[in-house]
């Protein structure tokens, strides 16, 4: 039998030896690439409350198989630890204090529809939850899925504790100063981060904050506190609180009338400039704008001599008869708890020679027709 003869070696085989292996590689680093794990950059959760870390591996198709899912933790202080991991054949696994007093689960591990129990569980939803969230739970969450054939894929997420402020605001009711002192208090209590509170006044007055720490750990409480110059007009004047924080859906407004207690105001009504000797009935008011209510009155005359006829009523002083003692200056002084004030009035008695009259005043055809007679006051 005739053999075949031997063939030579070919010049290309290392050449296409390299370019098979140039192109495992290249297809393995696509597949690695198409592998990816979707996390959102961050999440946010209440203090105490229950968080949910999602994770989720997409692939290109069902040949890539899950061989563990783990989630490590890195702190404030850059520390790294696992705290979760899950095996297809092991189920989840979690670091705690205690067994039983585990804080992290696994949402839809193993329960999702199209997983399998087993060695070839496929593991493609990692969402975390974390209860009783405190702030040393803050930090990077790195959700790592180990897988074949692509390799290890990752994604990392920033947990942030927040907690929501409550919030009252209140008056403070000062008393009539010329220094600038605290007439409305503003109080966010709890938050994390800080609330931040603003003013809103028709009034010149500015805000001076403090902080301490809040009742939970972790939290802090702003107390914000409106200062001004407390004169007798900033009594009843509205001035508005504003919170804010990243847990409202829009600014909390308190809304604060201020109280200011003052001596009072005094002014005298009732002189028409018209007394003339043998008026009756003549009065005076004594009209007052104070804070408390006043709780006396008081009326008497610069010469020191009150009038027969002057028959004081609280804040009223009634001229039965105008006499020429009347010819004086009044004074209406008022207290209340806080002070007292006081005004004065000069009255001028005419004689009743001089009583204003009337006298036919000119009128115009039209004017005689309609009515008899024209008359003008003329005061002299």
């Amino acid at each position: 039998m005739a053999r075949a003869a031997a063939l030579p070696p070919s010049r290309s085989s290392p050449t296409l030896l390299l370019l098979s292996l140039l192109l495992l590689l290249l297809l393995r680093e696509t597949g690695a690439q198409d592998v990816q794990v979707r996390v959102p950059p961050e999440v946010r959760g209440h203090l105490g409350g229950t968080v949910q870390l999602p994770c989720h591996l997409l692939s290109p198709g069902p040949e890539v198989r899950v061989s563990q899912v783990t989630w490590l933790h890195v702190d404030a202080a850059g520390v790294s630890k696992s705290v979760a991991a899950f095996h297809p054949s092991y189920g989840p696994s979690f670091r705690g204090p205690k067994p039983g007093e585990e804080r992290l689960s696994f949402v839809t591990a193993g329960q999702s529809p199209g997983t399998r129990q087993g060695t070839e569980m496929e593991l493609r939803d990692a969402t975390l939850a974390l209860r009783g969230l405190t702030v040393e739970d803050e930090g990077n969450y790195t959700c790592e899925f180990a897988t074949f054939p692509s390799g290890t894929s990752r994604g990392v997420t920033w947990l942030r504790a927040i907690a929501q402020p409550q919030n009252h605001a209140e008056t403070q009711e000062v008393t009539l100063s010329l220094e600038p002192v605290p007439v409305a208090r503003c109080v966010s209590e709890g938050g994390r981060p800080p609330a931040r509170i603003s003013w809103f006044s028709p009034l010149d007055g500015e805000a001076k904050e403090s902080q301490m720490s809040g009742p939970v750990p972790g939290t802090v409480t702003i107390t914000s506190r409106f200062t001004l110059v407390p004169l007798s007009q900033a009594d009843g004047a509205k001035v508005t609180c504003k919170v804010e924080h990243e847990s409202f859906e829009e600014p909390i407004l308190l809304p604060i009338t201020l109280s200011v207690r003052y001596p009072p105001e005094v002014s005298i009504s009732g002189y028409d400039d018209n007394w003339y000797l043998g008026r009756s009935e003549a009065t005076l008011s004594c009209d007052v704008r104070s804070k408390p209510e006043p709780t006396g009155y008081d009326w008497s005359t610069t010469a020191g001599v009150f009038p027969a006829s002057a028959v004081a009523q609280g804040p009223q002083l009634i001229i039965h008869s105008v006499d020429r003692l009347v010819n004086t200056t009044f004074i209406c002084t008022v207290t209340n708890a806080v002070g007292t004030g006081r005004a004065e009035q000069v009255v001028l008695v005419r004689d009743p020679d001089k009583e204003p009259q009337r006298r036919p005043q000119r009128c115009t055809p039209a004017e005689t027709l309609q009515k008899p007679c024209c008359f003008q006051r003329i005061v002299i």
